[in-house]
């Protein structure tokens, strides 16, 4: 059985995701693209399924922070990929041009990293070791 607090700190790690999430995508980009609003819109509501279930408790809200945790994580892990080879590909090929623009890149990486690679796999080792 997992602890209550631990439930209470990514309960609430899982809502300030949520709201990261938000901010970043639908208001800080200035245009709008289906596959990145259906993505971010996934993993929001996902984030806050999880957050108010470990919050409240809930029977299920181990499995549906076990869902959001991989789901995250694969998508994180995707998009720091795709980040890294274009702000690599911007500074070879465009030299010291594009080297603007794969520092834009390298920071909006820096930026993810910490809520779509990491929490997520800190998030399933706890629930790995909470469920023994």
């Amino acid at each position: 059985m997992l602890s209550r607090r631990s439930q209470l700190v990514f309960g609430i790690a899982d809502l300030v995701t949520a709201v990261v999430i938000v901010l970043g995508v639908f208001v800080g980009l200035p245009s709008r693209w289906a596959p990145v609003d259906v993505a971010a819109g996934a993993l929001v509501l996902l984030d806050l399924a999880s957050g108010v279930g470990l919050l409240a408790s809930r029977s299920w809200a181990a499995r549906v922070a076990r869902w959001a945790s991989g789901i995250t994580l694969a998508l994180g892990a995707w998009l720091v990929t795709v980040l890294a080879v274009t702000a690599g590909w911007l500074s070879g090929v465009y030299g010291p041009v594009g080297l603007g623009g794969a520092v834009i890149l390298a920071l909006v990486a820096a930026l993810v990293l910490p809520y779509l690679v990491v929490l997520p796999v800190i998030r399933l080792v706890w629930l790995r070791e909470g469920t023994r």
